[in-house]
């Protein structure tokens, strides 16, 4: 499996290096117009404070302007054409790019009658999530925010109480932060999200859920778009979608690419598999601060009671990759050895341990009560594959060892208002990838603190290292913060697996998502070669 896994990264480099084209060069369109159309799997309400997927991200960032953008790894300006930072790193000065319009046409701004994209929008943004403690502004940037005020009409001042090491790791800081309109937030209110509007790149058309979204290009964005129309295009029948992308029925499917198609599309010339840039981690999460899941000798049991790797590597093929953590290899906070010390298979050490917590069969049926009676656990995750199957493998080990576990499965919009609303059960989780994720996950204030996730020495390594340059000390926090993680059973661990996204090649000047989709930079523009098509 590893051999697999080693030949496929070694293919990618060398398709990547002789396929991708080079940009479009100080605007210029070598073909002007045409529909980019990107297969996804599932599809959120576009609001971005609680739109924490992917593949819904991937529009926001072209619906809506971002402070900047993230290319190569390295921050390139949007709405702020440049920004200074304090020599201790707590104070950020942006300055926001000139004749920035919010789309006009639509309800809220009719045509012919937008305004300029301010300062005191980007204030707006960021404090429209911060006062909202449930939205997804990043953890390591809500634990260091002093404040943000506009100083004129283009100029902003981010001040916050200690440097961020994280600010521009892929989802970490303000990489979260989309600028909105107020008059759209109060026009829409709850369903803003149905109705998006922005003053990126291209503008929102219509969603139908489920099914699609268009968008169109913004004429008054500050680069020309080369595309006319993009369209994302719900698919939730993956094997169907491979085939619709090869016949060029979408032109890049945006969302996971199943494991055992990556070494199909390697060999096929007209398509190129792109990286998505870090392993991503499966695990599970629990209402921690609810029993049995308060205690760690529960949590332990749960972590032992399935074969993690053997279930990952059957769902994610030569995709999988062996390990435990949020960080996965490579990245830095990743502990070598961790899964086998604290995640592997053991179902007997798993039926003591729920025997020692009183958590037995009393009456002979098979299954184990709690209290007297029948502890039936809910198990939540989102309804595209293979989530589907890491419930039925979980389901299946738990009744091995006599514990019921009933699944529910629901759309991802679901299953985040479930988490938010910190409901008792165990939860399917993924991603999380890249150096910021392990402060993002299980920092204070981090996502799945709503399930009452609290250890203050993880916080606090946690908080040193969102605030430390030094890499090799950094490197420690990080990697102590990810044991102790491990050793509190807060992630029974399935493993990691690559992400391959694949598009076909007449798509031009275009090197895939990250969190932020950039189809219209300074670097490139993306196009579509209607000849080759």
């Amino acid at each position: 499996m590893k051999l697999k896994t080693v030949l496929i990264y070694a293919a990618l480099v060398l398709v990547l290096s002789l396929s991708l084209a080079p940009a479009a060069a100080d605007g210029h369109c070598p073909q002007e117009g045409g529909t980019f159309t990107i297969g996804v799997d599932t599809f959120l309400p576009m609001d971005p404070n609680t739109a924490a997927h992917d593949w819904t991200f991937y529009a926001i960032t072209n619906i809506n302007s971002m402070l900047f953008r993230i290319e190569s790894g390295q921050p390139v300006g949007d709405l702020a054409e440049s920004w200074d930072i304090s020599e201790d790193g707590t104070v950020y000065t942006w300055h926001i790019r000139p004749g920035m319009m919010w789309h006009d046409g639509n309800e809220v701004f009719p045509e012919g009658e937008s305004r300029e994209v301010t300062a005191h929008d980007v204030v707006y943004s960021i404090y429209r999530q911060y006062d909202d403690t449930s939205s997804i502004m990043a953890a390591d940037l809500r634990n260091l925010f002093v404040s943000a005020e506009a100083t004129d009409d283009h100029t902003v001042v981010l001040t916050l109480s200690g440097p961020d090491a994280i600010m521009y790791d892929k989802a970490r800081g303000l990489t979260f932060t989309a600028i909105v309109a107020q008059e759209a937030i109060e026009h829409y209110g709850d369903d803003y999200g149905l109705n998006p509007l922005g003053s990126g790149p291209f503008e929102f058309v219509s969603y139908s859920p489920d099914e699609e979204v268009v968008l169109r290009a913004n004429e008054d964005y500050y680069i020309d778009p080369c595309l006319d129309e993009v369209i994302f295009r719900v698919m939730p029948d993956v094997p169907a979608a491979m085939i619709a992308l090869e016949a060029g029925d979408i032109d890049w499917w945006g969302a996971v690419t199943p494991g055992d198609d990556v070494g199909r599309f390697l060999d096929n010339e007209d398509m190129t598999v792109i990286n998505f840039g870090c392993p991503v981690a499966t695990r599970l999460y629990m209402s921690v601060d609810k029993a049995p899941f308060d205690d760690v000798r529960f949590r332990k049991a749960l972590s032992h009671m399935k074969d993690g790797n053997a279930i990952n590597a059957a769902l994610r093929g030569p995709t999988h990759v062996k390990g435990a953590g949020t960080a996965g290899p490579g990245v830095a906070g990743y502990v070598e050895g961790l899964y086998d010390e604290y995640h592997a298979y053991d179902p007997e050490l798993s039926m003591s341990l729920l025997d020692e917590l009183g958590i037995v069969d009393s009456d002979g049926d098979g299954w184990r009560e709690m209290d007297g009676e029948l502890l039936e656990i809910p198990m939540f995750a989102w309804n595209s594959d293979p989530a589907p199957d890491y419930v039925a493998a979980t389901v299946d080990a738990g009744a091995q060892i006599g514990l019921k576990i009933r699944p529910e499965i629901a759309d991802p919009g679901t299953n985040n208002a479930r988490r938010k609303d910190g409901e008792w059960g165990i939860y399917l989780g993924q991603g999380w990838c890249g150096e910021g994720g392990t402060n993002a996950l299980w920092g204070r204030n981090g996502w799945i603190s709503t399930l009452g996730y609290v250890d203050e020495e993880i916080f606090t390594l946690l908080d040193q290292s969102a605030q430390n340059l030094d890499e090799e000390s950094r490197e420690a926090q990080l990697q102590a913060a990810t044991t102790r993680v491990a050793a509190l059973y807060f992630e029974p661990a399935f493993g990691f697996f690559n992400i391959f996204t694949v598009k076909n090649n007449y798509v031009k000047d275009f090197f895939g998502g990250e969190w932020t989709l950039n189809l219209v930079t300074d670097d490139h523009n993306v196009w579509i070669n209607e000849d080759e098509r």
